[in-house]
């Protein structure tokens, strides 16, 4: 009896120790998805605004070439789908000529910008990129100004090519800042005045041959991430940031998901039917 008795002990330990193997592993498994790498989801589309400074150079066979620089408001938004990193970008902005061409008094009054076309991305980690683009675009200059005692309204309009550049830092899930600057080269335009005091005939004449603008604008802005589908699993701070080969395994569709732990859920037909 005592021989039955010990070995039944042994028994019961070997058995105890068997099922605190196994549960451990099941605990393993169920925190593997707290240690697994960040995934993005499939689409992702930025929209930001903020400062611009715009530095503007003319180039004017008739006249003396000159320069103007503007502050002002820009604003951009870039769109990736399907965890590709090329997608289409866009930009504007609104600026106030303070310095260059009229010295403390500038000709203009108003200047803007829009380029559009195709972006491009480079993923460091999963909180920071760089983003690029080159498109056409157009640019433009609005002047209220007397002359001989009457009032005037100017429009200059340049079309071009511009690129954009700007490096792009997540904070937490859902905004973001970046720092950049965009170049844009105008070679073909126009302009159309119109005396307002009078009610006069709109003018119009084309920008001599050889006249062209370059604009160099840094600016920084602040922006928002919108994800498509919906982000499932948030941005954890504490975890250690992801490089580039940390994406490699990325789903090319479909929702989130971790695909370097195995699935759980049905298993498949051939499987089932066996």
């Amino acid at each position: 009896m005592k021989r039955i008795a010990f070995v039944s002990l042994l028994l019961i330990f070997a058995l105890s120790f068997v099922t605190a193997q196994e549960a451990a592993k099941g605990t393993a498994q169920e925190t593997a998805p707290e240690a697994a790498p960040f995934v993005l989801p499939a689409n992702e589309t930025s929209l930001s605004a903020g400062f611009v400074f715009g530095n503007t150079f003319v180039f004017d066979p008739d006249n003396d070439n000159s320069y103007f620089g503007s502050p002002g408001a820009a604003f951009d938004g870039y769109s990736f789908w399907n965890h590709k990193n090329v997608g289409i970008f866009y930009h504007g902005s609104f600026a106030f000529p303070v310095v260059g061409d009229g010295g403390s008094t500038p000709l203009h009054d108003i200047q803007w910008e829009g380029i559009f076309g195709p972006a491009f991305r480079i993923r460091f980690t999963d909180k920071v990129s760089l983003q690029t683009s080159i498109g056409i675009g157009t640019s433009g200059l609005l002047d209220f100004y007397k002359q001989d005692g009457n009032d005037y309204f100017r429009a200059i309009f340049n079309f071009g090519v511009g690129a954009d550049a700007g490096l792009k830092f997540d904070i937490g899930d859902k905004f973001f800042i970046k720092g950049g600057a965009n170049v844009m080269w105008s070679f073909l335009g126009g302009s159309v005045a119109h005396e307002t005091s009078r009610n006069g005939d709109w003018s119009r004449d084309w920008n001599p041959k050889g006249y062209s603008t370059l604009a160099v604008n840094p600016y920084i802005t602040f922006g928002l991430n919108i994800y498509s589908p919906k982000r499932e699993i948030p941005r954890r701070p504490d975890r250690p940031h992801l490089g580039k080969n940390s994406f490699s395994a990325l789903p090319q569709k479909g929702n989130i998901s971790y695909p370097l732990l195995p699935q759980v859920g049905k298993p498949p037909r051939g499987e089932a039917a066996q």
